[in-house]
């Protein structure tokens, strides 16, 4: 599990957490805590490019490794078609031997060199579409979230609103209902 995930997790956990406003549907939330998860994830969110920096050096290491051992390859057939050609008196059929080593050994080479990069780029491409996916997601449940929160101040403050205008009305006929009440005694 991502860090991201684990700040998305955090940011359920607050909304879950929330108070309930008596007699409504709606519930008050800690608007800083959210706030403060946003950035954390928003700050989160390099760590993940970190982590696919990590498998693009990774691939220059398999890369660097399939050259050594082509050119170990490469050492040794050399090695061998000397030896072959000291040793041989048929100096030609040693060369024709040692020209068919070298041949296999280069084409070695660049197959090994060849699958490495194309592993690396496998590596690199999973990797960088994965982090664009976290980052992504983790981009909208942040809108979703910070839309959540504008959606429910706006209900809230309504709601007030419609509690005051009631909580005047009533004032206002007690107030008329003594006023009545005076003149009338």
């Amino acid at each position: 599990m991502t860090n991201t995930d684990i700040l998305l997790e955090d940011l359920e956990d607050v909304l879950d957490d929330a108070t309930s406003i008596p007699l409504s549907k709606k519930s008050a939330v800690d608007v800083e805590k959210i706030k403060t998860i946003i950035e954390d994830i928003r700050l989160n969110t390099p760590q993940e490019t970190k982590q696919a920096k990590a498998i693009v050096d990774s691939r220059n290491t398999i890369l660097e490794e399939a050259r050594h051992e082509a050119e170990e390859i490469i050492k040794k057939a050399q090695a061998e078609a000397r030896d072959l050609v000291a040793r041989d008196e048929i100096t030609k059929t040693a060369q024709a031997e040692a020209a068919d080593i070298i041949a296999n050994a280069n084409e070695q080479c660049k197959q090994m060199i060849q699958e490495a990069q194309d592993q690396a780029s496998d590596i690199l491409g999973n990797a960088t579409t994965q982090a664009n996916e976290m980052v992504t997601s983790a981009q909208n449940k942040s809108r979703e979230m910070l839309t959540a929160v504008n959606n429910y101040a706006d209900d809230t403050l309504l709601s007030i609103d419609d509690a005051l205008y009631k909580a005047l009305t009533d004032v206002r006929r007690i107030r008329d209902g003594i006023s009545n009440a005076q003149r009338k005694g």
